[in-house]
């Protein structure tokens, strides 16, 4: 007998919450425990040594920040061991794996939920300091960039930490940073995307870690998922590239556009897009992870039945900001 809708969507969301996230990546690489929520290990999807995969439990998905991988454990079925939607739901919906209790997903769901709403409280408070950027350090960075318009209201300035220790409430000290809204399906402000800057804004933020590593630049708070920088308002069409550099140069050179930002490549294809969005230009970067990206949030919104297109830069260039500035590749 054939599911309803409903009845699958059902069946669906119980074969993701059943299992352990890390028992599902565990057959394919060791993870160690980071934190009361999180398990790293090398990624199985590219080869790398230094960890850069994340796993969560408490959400059920998986992340690399090397690679752009990520997901849930449908999607990492199908990306990893090769298997269709049906056949991943039908082995999650097995005993392939240990079966989490109801008892302790409930757990885990009212602490997502709680985490969660942190998350957006964060995010709204560093909003809420935030200024125009005229005569600031995210004026002069974005000039260092070639792009000369006055930005939208969702991009501004502000002075914030880097990081905040939750346990303690132990927090940096303040880093100046161009600070990029992302707005939900709805338009609510979810999270920040900020790019820290150096040297009054001529550079970004560069710190080398205790391990050698570099400190990144480029830090979100808040929610990710499913939220866009919004360079322009809701219409039918939208252009979606990653990056507000990207985005601002876009913007500069397609006025008569909406640009909405992912923050990152794998972000994508994950914009959780209003009604009224019928269409999508997706605005890739030339090279292995941004056509793969492009790819992916090609068939996505395929799938929500939207009209997709895509561009690149000229093929001598990067990305679309590096085609601006004359930067080949």
């Amino acid at each position: 007998m054939r599911l309803s809708d409903a009845d699958f969507q059902s069946v669906v969301a119980e074969a993701r919450a059943r299992h352990n996230m890390s028992d599902i990546a565990g057959r394919h690489t060791a993870l160690k425990r980071r934190g009361p929520r999180e398990m790293v290990g090398l990624c199985p999807f590219h080869e790398e040594r230094t960890p850069s995969f994340e796993v969560n439990d408490d959400k059920g998905t998986y992340h690399c920040h090397g690679c752009g991988a990520g997901g849930d454990a449908i999607t990492f079925l199908i990306q990893l061991e090769g298997l269709s939607f049906m056949k991943a739901v039908e082995t999650l919906s097995g005993s392939a794996f240990p079966v989490v209790s109801v008892t302790e997903r409930a757990k885990r769901k009212r602490a997502s939920e709680q985490e969660i709403a942190d998350r957006i409280a964060l995010a709204r408070s560093i909003w809420a300091q935030t200024r125009p950027i005229a005569d600031t350090p995210a004026e002069v960075y974005l000039h260092s960039r070639k792009i000369n318009i006055v930005p939208p209201a969702s991009v501004r300035f502000v002075l914030t930490p880097r990081w905040r220790n939750p346990e303690t409430g132990e927090v940096g000290k303040n880093v100046p940073a161009l600070a990029c809204a992302l707005q939900n399906r709805t338009g609510s402000i979810v999270g920040v995307q900020c790019v820290f800057l150096d040297d009054g804004g001529r550079k970004k933020y560069e710190r080398q870690r205790p391990d050698g590593s570099a400190a990144k630049a480029k830090l979100s708070f808040g929610i990710i998922a499913g939220s866009a920088l919004r360079l322009g308002p809701v219409t039918n069409q939208v252009v979606i590239t990653e990056g507000p550099e990207d985005g601002l140069t876009l913007l500069q050179q397609l006025g008569d556009r909406s640009i909405w930002v992912s923050c990152g490549t794998a972000m994508m294809s994950r914009m959780d897009l209003p009604a009224d969005v019928s269409e999508v230009i997706l605005a890739g970067d030339n090279n292995d992870g941004g056509r793969k990206a492009v790819d992916e949030a090609e068939a996505a919104y395929l799938s929500q039945g939207l009209a997709v297109s895509s561009i690149y830069p000229d093929q001598s260039f990067k990305d679309w900001n590096d085609e601006l500035r004359g930067i080949h590749a």
